[in-house]
């Protein structure tokens, strides 16, 4: 720990940075507005390619623009994937919620994947 009232040289650098007034060169600001001027020229080429009118192809050509176009058409698939596989091969970690949350241990058939089979004898 130093001394109250002892220079340090961190101390001698900052008093440096507050004196110094720090002003861009010509080059550096030539070399700025090029780089803006290459940058609004992609940004105009962009814009102009989506501004191209997308044809709908009916109801489904409408819901897919509705919903956010294709990226989000394979969003939408990447989830339902996700689904299916989870609910095929379930991981070890999922049983062990299901007995925390509901006490016991869920196991779901496919043959009967909603457990109605316990509900036959309610027939009348």
């Amino acid at each position: 720990m130093t001394e109250p009232g002892k220079i340090t040289e961190l101390d001698d650098l900052f008093a440096l940075a507050q004196r110094v007034d720090p002003q861009p060169t010509d080059r550096l600001l030539a070399r700025i507005m090029a780089d803006a001027v290459q940058v609004a020229g992609d940004r105009h080429a962009v814009a102009s390619i989506r501004s191209v009118p997308v044809r709908s192809r009916g109801r489904l050509g409408r819901w897919i623009r509705t919903i956010g176009g294709w990226p989000a058409m394979g969003g939408l698939a990447m989830a339902a994937a996700t689904g299916v596989y989870v609910g095929v091969a379930p991981p070890d970690s999922l049983a062990a919620i299901g007995q925390a949350v509901w006490g016991e241990t869920v196991t779901v058939s496919l043959d009967d994947p909603l457990g109605l089979s316990g509900l036959s004898g309610l027939e009348g």
